[in-house]
């Protein structure tokens, strides 16, 4: 069982709101610039993750993620977390009633399970969207109590001007997790909010207590549950001969105990579930409950090895008796399990990449010829267009699969960062070189793959060192005098157009022809428009698996819309326009309605390309075209930002500046 919670050990020290909001404003202004900011660490931490994950500060309220519908079903999921908070509601409605506060309950998602305290003060709530159903997550409502408790796993307060969102400023807000009991998984958090006048930092302690109130039940609950199992189950664990190869579950898949050579009958079965880790097992095929927190899906499990535990013909939980021996595990469904599970991790990587159009099946054709050889691969294609998806399948697919997929991004560090993260270095090599020394991300990929985004980025320095590294396959780090030796697969890509790069002594000819051995281009989405269908739909499928929001279908009308749109940012343009959608309608069916600014029918988020420049591009590749056009859509659609557009391209500031000057682009601002 997990110990109480703490009140958090955190600066209580909170700067003038005044300050805070002239530090909100420069930071954003700066695209991110936290050092010396008079904010609290939590927060100015927490700013910076909602800036990396696109959270608009602008936004007014939370989004509503579980309509009426889905809500029942949420609640029902949660019902043991219902049931023990229930005391804690009850009493904080006519505590909070005069304080002007609600407190509210979320599920591990910080989706908004229950709102109570006072009637005034739930109604300026509904203002800012703290009702039932909505999301508190940083993802989605930024820097909010609820949201950076999940994110530290500390009790959170935040206060004000502290809240990256402008529509919450007005609002003080303090939360503490709900762990679970039993394996001290996050499941849900409480939170008292008010307006800002009500602000008290001693709301922490109250709020710790509440949160470990509701601990303190779930761990009698879980006792009472697990003790009416061993009633109704006849299992006597102390012996082990008796009970030789069994296991004992609750519905929620949870372990209660097992009999001492479970674990060996396990490995003898090829399964990699461990007892002694407190993983969770799916029975929901047996009758159990639908697990929401990490698990093990049980695919390995026969009906043969599972007795039902039941109470009054209800089922409450499943005991596990395994074969003592492979001879009996033959004559059992067992082996076609675990054969399954043999074919699923030997399943095709590339089954992950959507797409059937011809040019996307030609890409994953020789991307799976290539895995095969240990020959360096070089893709190339634009900006969003699945670059690394297809270097995580080639690492999947290879027999470098073992070791780890390595990435870096060589467009974002200077020179001397890059140097120093790919080769590594020992203690004192610089000034501010870490102590003990860093291994490089070359070394940490021995045995594995390297991948090497915006290769092109790589500075002329250090192309001829990272060539002799593929010649002679041992590096040095900076500042030491012995080589370490590597094996390591390299995957690179681009979205530059290298030979020209090579033409004007940009990039190292030899150093080319070692990368481009095997070469893979990778359409834009613009010329595969057969595919945007499928892909709008599995991102639809996968926000709603995680995230329980409400149920939502795609119109035809909206699909056409989709489809008749050039799509600069490509796939990941795409994914961010249907997540934009998904997260901010509250409609059960996506219609072009729904469609964020700029997006609508007839909108452009490009400006027209003046007549020099329109000219001048009929010099340039199909690629640079629509690199230009997806820098151009960035950089207005972030109304100038350098910093915002470079992140939203997924390339460093420094390379966005001298793409602009390429393509001859000036900021709007």
């Amino acid at each position: 069982m997990s110990q109480p919670l703490k009140e958090a050990d955190f600066n209580t020290h909170y700067y003038s709101q005044k300050d805070i909001d002239s530090a909100w404003d420069n930071f954003l202004c700066s695209g991110g610039e936290s050092k010396n900011l008079p904010v609290r660490e939590m927060i100015a931490n927490s700013w910076g993750r909602c800036l990396s994950q696109g959270v608009n500060p602008q936004q007014t309220a939370a989004p509503l993620l579980a309509t009426e519908g889905a809500l029942h079903i949420l609640r029902q999921k949660n019902t043991d977390l219902m049931k023990c908070a229930r005391p804690v509601l009850a009493q904080a409605k006519v505590f909070l009633h005069d304080l002007e506060t609600v407190l509210i309950l979320t599920d591990y998602n910080g989706v908004n399970l229950e709102v109570v305290g006072a009637p005034k003060c739930i109604d300026d709530a509904v203002g800012i969207g703290m009702v039932p159903g909505s999301g508190w997550k940083e993802t989605v409502s930024g820097s909010n109590a609820i949201g950076t408790a999940m994110a530290t796993g500390m009790p959170t307060q935040v206060h004000g001007e502290e809240h990256f969102i402008q529509g919450f400023k007005p609002w003080t807000c303090t939360a503490g997790i709900i762990n679970d009991p039993y394996d001290n998984q996050l499941i849900g958090v409480i939170d008292a909010s008010g307006l800002s006048n009500t602000f008290d930092k001693f709301h922490v302690p109250l709020v710790v207590s509440w949160a470990n109130q509701i601990q303190l039940s779930l761990a009698k609950n879980t006792s009472d549950q697990w003790n009416l199992i061993r009633e109704n189950s006849n299992c006597d664990f102390r012996n082990s001969h008796r009970n030789a190869g069994k296991m004992l579950f609750d519905r929620q898949g949870r372990l209660i105990d097992y009999s001492q050579n479970a674990c060996s009958l396990l490995s003898a079965l090829y399964v990699e579930f461990n007892p002694s880790l407190k993983s969770r097992l799916s029975l929901e095929r047996f009758g159990g409950e639908e697990i929401m927190y990490p698990h093990d899906e049980g695919l390995w499990l026969s009906s043969d090895w599972i007795e039902l535990v039941k109470d009054k013909n209800e089922i409450i939980g499943f005991k596990i008796e395994l074969p003592t021996n492979k001879r009996s595990a033959l004559r059992t469904s067992a082996p076609a399990n675990i054969a399954s599970i043999k074919c699923n991790s030997q399943a095709d990587p590339f089954e992950k990449i959507s797409g059937q159009s011809a040019s996307v099946q030609a890409s994953i054709e020789k991307a799976g010829k290539a895995a095969k050889t240990p020959l360096p691969v070089l893709l190339l294609g634009d900006t969003g267009v699945g670059k690394e998806m297809f270097a995580r399948a080639i690492h999947e697919a290879s027999n470098f699969s073992k070791g780890p997929l390595i990435d870096l991004n060589c467009g974002a560090f200077t020179k001397d960062i890059l140097s120093s993260e790919l080769f590594g270095h020992v203690e004192g090599a610089f000034t501010g070189a870490k102590r003990g020394g860093m291994m490089g991300k070359i070394e940490a990929a021995n045995g594995g793959t390297l991948f090497l985004d915006e290769i092109g980025e790589m500075p002329l320095e250090i192309q001829p060192v990272f060539l002799r590294v593929l010649q002679e396959r041992k590096i040095h780090r900076v500042g030491a005098i012995a080589p370490i030796t590597v094996n390591f697969r390299l995957i690179a890509a681009t979205n530059c157009y290298l030979k020209r790069e090579v033409s004007e002594g940009l990039f190292r000819k030899d150093l080319y022809f070692r990368l481009s051995t095997v070469a893979i281009a990778l359409d834009p989405l613009s010329r595969r428009k057969e595919d945007i269908e499928e892909i709008a739909q599995l991102v639809l499928k996968e926000i709603q698996a995680s995230q329980e929001i409400v149920p939502k279908r795609i119109s035809a009308s909206l699909i056409t819309a989709l489809k008749n749109r050039e799509w600069p940012g490509n796939i990941r343009e795409l994914v961010n326009v249907i997540e934009c959608m998904c997260y901010m309608s509250s409609n059960e069916t996506l219609t072009t309605a729904d469609l964020p600014a700029g997006y609508q029918p007839g909108e452009s988020l490009i400006s027209a390309i003046p007549t020099e420049q329109n000219q001048s591009s009929q010099s340039l590749s199909n690629l640079d075209i629509a690199e230009q056009q997806a820098i151009e859509n960035a950089i207005i659609g972030f109304g100038g930002n350098i910093t915002q557009a470079a992140k939203n391209l997924g390339i460093a500031k420094g390379t966005l500046y001298r793409k602009m000057k390429k393509y001859k682009l000036e900021n709007p601002r």
